[in-house]
């Protein structure tokens, strides 16, 4: 009998500790949504989006691929980045056809990057709400194979809107290949983007514990 009041008490300890948690789990996926932000379907992004800022014979390819894409996505293309054994090692900027607008909260970016190896750096360009320019570091590009990356965003960027009632934006306006490693190479580089993803939440609609949760 005195077992058994024991196991009840302790339960009962369990509950009242389990769900308050919970609940503030629960309160919390409710401010917060991640969605699909490109998965290169139906975009097209060639060499004319290309910029790099020196003379050389040696451009990379860019193309839309339907054999690189990720085997942890539901996808059919992916962007492609091809840069030859000739290439001089300089940096590359791609500037996407149109910006991409994100109007509410940004938590984080994620991305999904196939490389073979490629001794590179690998940023996103954003303007923050201020129209001020951002080079935020993606990752290194010294693995080989499919990984993804969740970049978080959150208040090292200014979102504040501009003006009261007046709604500001960040835009994602392209991305850049650094080379980190000038030596002489022995094989063409090979990088794939699949599926962009953003989680956000909107700018005001805020929990009453605040904004710590998000950072």
């Amino acid at each position: 009998m005195q077992t058994s009041r024991i196991i009840r008490t302790l339960f009962i300890l369990i509950l009242f500790i389990t769900i308050p948690s919970f609940t503030e789990e629960k309160n919390e996926k409710k401010y917060i949504q991640q969605v699909l932000l490109e998965n290169f379907e139906s975009i097209k992004i060639t060499n004319n989006f290309l910029r790099i800022q020196a003379n050389t014979n040696y451009l990379p390819e860019i193309r839309m691929s339907k054999q690189f894409v990720s085997p942890n996505l539901i996808s059919d293309t992916s962007l492609l980045i091809i840069i030859p054994i000739e290439g001089e090692g300089i940096p590359m900027d791609l500037i996407f056809p149109k910006p991409y607008i994100i109007e509410e909260y940004l938590i984080e970016f994620e991305f999904h990057i196939y490389s073979n190896q490629t001794n590179a750096d690998f940023f996103i360009y954003i303007q923050d709400t201020h129209f001020q320019k951002h080079q935020i570091l993606v990752a290194h590009l010294n693995f080989d194979g499919w990984k993804s990356f969740k970049i978080p965003i959150g208040n090292k960027i200014n979102q504040r809107d501009s003006i009261i009632g007046k709604p500001s934006f960040l835009k994602l306006t392209g991305i850049q290949i650094n080379p980190t490693v000038k030596e002489r190479k022995t094989k063409e580089d090979i990088i794939a983007i699949d599926d962009i993803f953003i989680t956000k939440r909107k700018k005001y609609d805020l929990p009453q514990d605040g904004l710590d949760i998000f950072h």
